[in-house]
């Protein structure tokens, strides 16, 4: 996992949009979501048809080596039940490519229900001809065309269906094998073989997808994260300049219909009342967040960071750092959080002035302009050993620190000289 900070050139025109969305407003932070939610269904469209003609191939395959087999068994004839239960699992296919293609790669619930329908039909009908023989997992050949089905939709369902749908698919195959060994086949490597060229295709597809979009997300996460780098010492967050713009445009109905006369004054006492909740509101909006720095709002609106991450800082002193340094914290944090998905650890940053009892702080240090602060990270649940190296490179960009470890936790204190942007309180 890299670092907020070490990629911030990766994708440069993505950071560069969401700072740009911020000085907009709420609005445009909105819509440049739906741009980076769109920028992403187009690479899953294109991992989606990448499955589709690794799919067909597979199912023509497995169709081909069916018909080859019932030729050669059964000269001139092939069993009617194997036919219909192809047939049923190539309506399956081709409808579910075409009702994703046709729905800009979202499969409806209806299709794939009808779709997965379909294709359990064609395998029961299948599994019914065969249960008679040794090895009944040898002679039910849909299962190919099963697992080619459940790969070319890969793209265009949530994971957790899939999977499902793969689990069940896996439990089926497994009885037949248990079939087959209790009527003392003696081709269980052969059965294998057959297991794995059926369920591995849609599983390994399945997985490969739920990795990319889990990529996706926890970059465009990262990208808004970084994005509060250059906000100001104090600012609002993206959900409160939703809810500050929605209180805006309630007050500018209430103003717009008094100038243009629709609302006589005085007001009627509904409409008093609606104008004073709204600006006891705007009040009590504005001294909520009158503290809240970039560091407030990279945690709180990251996805990653907020569940995990708790940030005290209750003078905003966090705003006083400059852009390496708020850049070398925020990757310390990200990747103490993200490269520990395991431990699921718990961080506690605070923020605070350095006091006089401090040995390593040189009382001159601190003038009008300058100020000493110390950042005490507290990682709970992640031992030393196991915190990534690049932490202590990132930190390094921040100030002197001093680590001290206490059975699984890990307390990281950071002395930080920078210039303040007003005068100490």
């Amino acid at each position: 996992m890299t670092s907020p900070g070490s990629n911030t050139n990766q994708n440069p025109s993505v950071l560069r949009r969401l700072v740009a969305a911020r000085q907009l407003g709420p609005g445009a932070v909105n819509a440049l979501r739906e741009d980076l939610a769109t920028d992403s269904r187009l690479g899953y469209g294109r991992l989606g048809i990448g499955a589709i003609i690794l799919g067909a191939v597979l199912f023509v395959r497995g169709a081909g080596v069916a018909i080859l087999e019932g030729v050669v068994s059964s000269p001139g004839t092939i069993a009617s039940p194997t036919l219909l239960a192809w047939a049923l699992a190539a309506v399956a296919f081709v409808g579910s490519c075409v009702a994703a293609r046709r729905f800009s790669g979202r499969l409806p619930t209806v299709v794939f229900a009808l779709s997965m329908s379909l294709l359990a039909i064609s395998l029961v009908i299948d599994i019914a001809t065969s249960l008679s023989t040794d090895q009944p997992i040898l002679h039910t050949s849909t299962v190919f065309g099963v697992g080619a089905a459940l790969l070319a939709i890969v793209g265009y369902r949530p994971s957790r269906q899939l999977l499902f749908a793969n689990a069940a698919f896996a439990v089926v195959l497994l009885a037949l094998l248990v079939v087959g060994i209790a009527h003392g086949g003696g081709s269980d490597g052969q059965s294998m073989q057959v297991i794995a060229g059926a369920l591995f295709p849609p599983l390994l597809g399945t997985l490969a997808v739920r990795g990319f979009g889990q990529l996706v997300q926890l970059e465009l996460d990262r990208s808004l994260a970084e994005s509060t780098l250059l906000a100001p010492r104090f600012a609002f967050g993206m959900r409160a300049s939703d809810e500050l713009a929605s209180l805006d445009l309630a007050a500018e109905k209430i103003l717009d219909g008094v100038a243009a006369e629709r609302i006589a004054l005085p007001l009627d006492a509904q409409l008093a009342e609606s104008a004073a909740t709204i600006a006891s509101d705007l009040r009590r909006l504005l001294v909520a967040r009158r503290h809240d720095t970039w560091l407030h709002h990279a945690v709180a609106e990251s996805e990653l960071l907020g569940p995990q991450v708790t940030v005290t800082d209750p003078l905003g002193l966090a705003g006083d750092l400059d852009g390496s340094e708020r850049e070398g914290l925020l990757s310390a944090i990200w990747l103490i959080v993200a490269n520990s998905s395991r431990a699921q650890p718990t961080v506690l940053v605070s923020v605070d002035r350095a006091g006089p009892d401090r040995l390593d702080v040189d009382p001159g240090d601190e003038t009008p302009d300058k100020m000493v602060l110390l950042i005490a990270m507290t990682v709970d649940s992640v031992p030393r050993r196991r915190i990534d190296p690049a932490v202590w490179s990132a930190l390094d960009r921040v100030g002197n620190h001093s680590e001290m470890a206490t059975g699984g936790s890990t307390t990281i204190v950071i002395t930080v000289r920078t210039m303040s942007e007003q005068a100490a309180p």
